[in-house]
């Protein structure tokens, strides 16, 4: 767990410095790879809290500094579903 919090952590910092919309997705596996994700399940992970949130809203998550809970529960599980494939 401390793992996928770390990850969450530095990919979250990633966003928040750099602010390009259009580039999310791409920051999002850049910072989680520098967590010690690797690409496939980084980029799983970003799939699935697209699928859960949508496009707009998961953006405006990440660029978010308070997240709500849900989208830190979500985050997680997604880590952990993504992990296990």
């Amino acid at each position: 767990m401390k793992t996928s919090l770390s990850i969450a952590f530095i990919t979250l910092t990633v966003l928040l410095l750099t602010g390009c919309a259009g580039k999310s997705e791409r920051q999002f596996v850049s910072g989680c790879k520098a967590g010690g994700g690797d690409t496939a399940a980084c980029t799983c992970i970003y799939s699935k809290l697209e699928k859960k949130f949508g496009a707009d809203a998961l953006e405006h998550s990440l660029h978010t500094i308070q997240q709500t809970e849900e989208f830190h529960r979500e985050m997680i599980s997604s880590t952990y579903q993504c992990l296990k494939e």
